[in-house]
């Protein structure tokens, strides 16, 4: 009795580490069983392939080579110069900040990110503090470079005479290109955008500085 008990114990480990095994390896997803597919070598739901996968593209590298494209977090600042046009144009030394983060994955590839930015700048005749918040996609696999472009939601506060505060909707595009050898986190930025603004105003801003990996 005792040897009938231990070799059944012996039989169901052995059939369960076989199970296992045939469990775990997999080339494609046809090796699997019905509702799974072949992740990494290894039978999974598809859910759990999908939330794999864009987390993957959300924070696709720990690499120290990497820059900004370490993590789905981005903050940026600069200086720059800025056009107001209004009728007339006047251009203007500025300094602006802002940031980025990844959401969702909308390919692999590809994650839809939320971003913002401020600036202040010197046109002749007042100050101008251009803000935008919008959403916008980030693609990491452009070469050694990082690209990142949206649209926002765009108004200008301003100390100009008289003038309103124009609403509308402003463009953004961004690159970043590592600069691993002053830090694993930091990125040379560069930034070109316009808006499209309300009472006959526009704004053409073309920005350089550094981001960084939070």
């Amino acid at each position: 009795m005792t040897w009938k008990s231990i070799s059944a114990v012996t039989l169901g480990t052995a059939l369960f580490a076989s199970a296992a095994a045939q469990a775990a390896s997999c080339r494609k997803d046809a090796d699997c069983s019905s509702g799974q597919v072949c992740s990494n070598g290894t039978c999974v739901k598809r859910a759990s392939r999908a939330a794999s996968d864009a987390a993957g593209s959300v924070a696709p590298t720990e690499s120290l080579m990497a820059g900004t494209k370490r993590t789905p977090y981005i903050g940026w600042g600069g200086i720059g110069f800025y056009n107001v046009s209004a009728g007339n144009s006047s251009g203007a030394f500025g300094l602006h900040a802002g940031g980025a983060v990844s959401l969702i994955s909308l390919t692999p590839e590809l994650p839809l990110i939320a971003w913002g930015d401020v600036a202040l700048g010197f046109p002749t005749g007042g100050t101008i503090f251009p803000i935008k918040l919008g959403a916008g996609v980030r693609y990491d696999r452009a070469g050694p470079v990082q690209l990142l472009g949206g649209v926002a939601f765009a108004f200008m506060p301003n100390t100009f005479s008289g003038a309103p505060t124009p609403v509308g909707v402003g463009l953004m595009g961004t690159v970043l290109y590592p600069l691993p050898q002053l830090h694993p986190n930091l990125s040379a930025q560069a930034q070109i955008g316009y808006d499209f603004l309300s009472d006959g105003f526009g704004l053409f801003g073309l920005t350089a500085g550094a981001g960084w990996a939070f």
